[in-house]
């Protein structure tokens, strides 16, 4: 029976130039991750190592606070 080491997907030339063209544009790791079957982990550290950045999540904002009114 034949080894299926690596268990890693093999980037390929094509991934590698849409990832590129993908995060230059501004798009999202996670979206990036989902247009090319990757998980989000596998696109940070494909860009990481080859010096790509990525776009950053915002922070999602917090609710405002309600003030609270002291009664008479």
């Amino acid at each position: 029976m034949q080894s299926t080491w690596p268990l890693v997907k093999r980037w390929t030339a094509e991934e590698h130039a849409r990832l590129k063209a993908l995060a230059e544009s501004g798009v999202r790791a996670d979206e990036i991750a989902s247009m090319l079957a990757r998980s989000e982990k596998a696109v940070r550290a494909r860009a990481w190592q080859h010096g790509i950045t990525l776009k950053l999540l915002a922070a999602k904002s917090a609710s405002p606070k309600r003030s609270r009114v002291k009664g008479p």
